[in-house]
């Protein structure tokens, strides 16, 4: 079987002169080794987590956490990783109303999205006492609870808004 006919231009891959062709076993197993991994790394279900590896060691927060908004009775806390560690991440918030006592705990289930190389954490806080400031931490954990990195050192605050 021949590929390309007999014009000879410049290859690209090794620059001489040759047939469209001469490649062309190359090209054929890149598609095959491409079409065959795909469906294989598809087939992963969504509680299936990857392994927390180098990334979730090298996890870390690049931007926040901060406050996204805050009512009388609820806020929402923002955070960004630089990457995602396992499909499926919880998001979790460390609160109270003693920076020593962040005894409360709110969380969001994230799912990363693999062609981004970071992920944005958003958590709801609700059932906040109006005109009360809050002092938090944030996380990132995997579904079972195992810590992935991302972890902010700082004790943050916020405050919601008086009843109007």
């Amino acid at each position: 079987m021949t590929f390309g006919g007999g014009t000879r231009r410049r290859c690209i891959s090794c620059s001489e002169k040759h047939g469209v062709g001469r490649h062309m076993s190359r090209l054929l197993l890149f598609v095959i080794a491409v079409s065959i991994s795909i469906p294989i790394s598809s087939v992963q279900t969504a509680s299936q987590q990857s392994p927390a590896g180098k990334k979730a060691a090298r996890m870390r927060i690049i931007k926040g956490p901060a406050p996204e908004s805050a009512k009388d009775n609820s806020a929402i806390i923002r955070w960004t990783t630089n990457t995602g560690s396992s499909l499926i991440e919880h998001s979790v918030v460390h609160y109270g109303t003693d920076p020593k006592k962040l005894d409360r705990r709110a969380e969001s289930p994230n799912r990363w999205n693999q062609s981004l190389p970071y992920m944005i954490h958003r958590v709801s806080v609700m059932n906040l006492t109006p005109g009360t400031t809050y002092y938090y931490t944030v996380e990132s954990v995997r579904g079972d609870g195992t810590p992935l990195g991302g972890k902010s050192n700082a004790v943050n605050k916020f405050t919601t808004r008086q009843h109007q």
